[in-house]
C-alpha cells in the first residue's frame, strides 16, 4: 500500500508539474495572439480619391476601382486638405490610422491639384505653408498609429521633398508619420498590370499649332538624347500595345492672368503674341511665374485682352507625355513593384 501511495504521489506529481510547467506559456501566446488581433481591429486604412474625371478621364474612377479590390475604406468626396483633414478626425472612432492614401493628379513643380481649404488655393508649397501660417487648417487629433504611413499616389510628387516634408509636418499629431511618394509616373488600369509605375517625357506645342508628329519627335530627341526610345512611334501610340512599350498622351495646360494697372499710360498695346511674349520677358514676377511652369515662353499660344486699366493675359500650351512603363531589369516583361516601401522606386521621408 505504501509502495502504491508513493506512486500515485509521483504521478500526480508530474501531471501537477506538466500544468504549471505548460498553462503559463499556452496563456502568455493565447493573450499574445488577442492583444494582437485586437491591436488591428484598432488600426484602420482609407483611402481619399481627391478629385474627380473631366471629359473622357478615367484616373480616379480607376484609382477606385483598384483600392476597392483591396478592401480600403473609400472616400470620394474630399477635395481640399481641409476636409481630409477634418474627415480623419470625425471618423476616428477609437481606431488609429495605420495608413493613409490620397490620390490626386500634379507633379513636382506645381503641387497637387487638391485644396488647400474648401475652395481655396491648390495644394503647394508656398500656399501650404501659408496655411500653417495663419492656421486657416484644421489641426489633425490624436488619431495615428505608431506606424502610421501616408501615402500620395501623384505622379512624380517623390522629386519635391520640400513639400512632403511640409506635408509630414501638417499631418504630425501623436505620432509622425512616414510619408511616401513615387518620383515617377503611376497609373492605374493598365492593359496588362491594372497599377504600374512609368517613366514620364514631356514635350510641348501652342494649343491649335501642332508642328506635325515628326517633329514633335524630334524636340523629344533633342530633350532626351540619351533614351533608347523611338519617339515617333511612341508618339503614334496612343494605349501600351505589349508590355513595357511607351505610349503617349496629351493635355493641355492653361494660364490666365489680371493684370492691374494704376494708370491708362501704363497699360501696354500688346497687338499680338511675340509682343506679348517680350511683355512676359520683361516683366520679373510673370517671367518667374512662366519659368517655374518648366515649360518655354513659346511654348504656349498667347492672347491679351484689355478691359479698361486691366489686361487680361491667357496662355494655353498643349503637353505631350510620353510615358515608358518602368519593366524589372532582370525580367524585361515583368512590372517593377509598386508597393509604397520599395525605396528603389519610392521616396521615403
Amino acid at each position: 500500500m505504501k509502495t502504491k501511495a508513493i506512486k500515485m504521489a509521483t504521478f500526480m506529481g508530474l501531471v501537477l508539474a506538466l500544468v504549471f510547467a505548460c498553462s503559463p506559456k499556452e496563456d502568455s501566446n493565447d493573450m499574445a495572439s488577442i492583444e494582437a488581433s485586437e491591436t488591428v481591429a484598432k488600426q484602420q486604412a482609407v483611402v481619399f480619391i481627391a478629385g474627380y474625371d473631366k471629359g473622357s478621364q478615367t484616373y480616379y474612377k480607376d484609382a477606385k476601382k483598384h483600392f476597392e479590390a483591396q478592401n480600403y475604406t473609400i472616400v470620394d468626396d474630399a477635395f481640399s486638405l481641409q476636409e481630409i483633414i477634418a474627415w480623419l478626425n470625425k471618423n476616428h472612432n477609437n481606431q488609429d490610422y495605420n495608413e493613409i492614401h490620397i490620390v490626386n493628379k500634379g507633379n513636382s513643380k506645381k503641387g497637387l491639384s487638391l485644396e488647400t481649404t474648401i475652395h481655396g488655393a491648390p495644394l503647394s508649397q508656398e500656399s501650404l505653408v501659408n496655411c500653417l501660417k495663419e492656421s486657416t487648417l484644421p489641426k489633425l487629433e490624436n488619431v495615428l498609429a505608431e506606424n502610421s504611413k501616408l501615402v500620395f499616389h501623384t505622379s512624380e510628387l517623390g522629386k519635391n521633398k520640400a513639400l512632403l516634408q511640409i506635408l509630414k509636418q501638417t499631418f504630425t499629431a501623436n505620432y509622425q508619420p512616414k510619408v511616401f511618394a513615387t518620383p515617377h509616373a503611376t497609373v492605374f488600369n493598365g492593359q496588362f498590370q491594372k497599377h504600374f509605375l512609368a517613366k514620364a517625357f514631356y514635350g510641348y506645342y501652342p494649343t491649335a499649332q501642332s508642328p506635325g508628329n515628326v517633329d514633335l519627335s524630334k524636340q523629344f530627341m533633342r530633350t532626351y538624347p540619351y533614351e533608347d526610345i523611338h519617339w515617333l512611334d511612341a508618339i503614334r501610340t496612343k494605349e501600351e500595345k505589349e508590355p513595357g512599350k511607351p505610349f503617349a498622351y496629351k493635355f493641355n495646360i492653361p494660364i490666365r492672368w489680371e493684370v492691374q494697372f494704376s494708370d491708362d499710360e501704363d497699360v501696354p498695346s500688346l497687338a499680338d503674341a511675340n509682343e506679348i511674349m517680350d511683355w512676359i520677358d520683361d516683366n520679373e514676377v510673370y517671367s518667374q511665374k512662366i519659368k517655374d511652369t518648366g515649360i518655354p515662353l513659346e511654348k504656349f499660344r498667347w492672347k491679351a485682352v484689355k478691359v479698361g486699366q486691366k489686361v487680361i493675359f491667357k496662355g494655353k500650351t498643349t503637353a505631350v507625355c510620353v510615358m515608358k512603363p518602368m519593366m524589372q531589369h532582370n525580367n524585361p516583361l515583368s512590372y517593377v513593384r509598386t508597393e509604397f516601401d520599395n525605396q528603389r522606386y519610392y521616396t521615403q521621408l
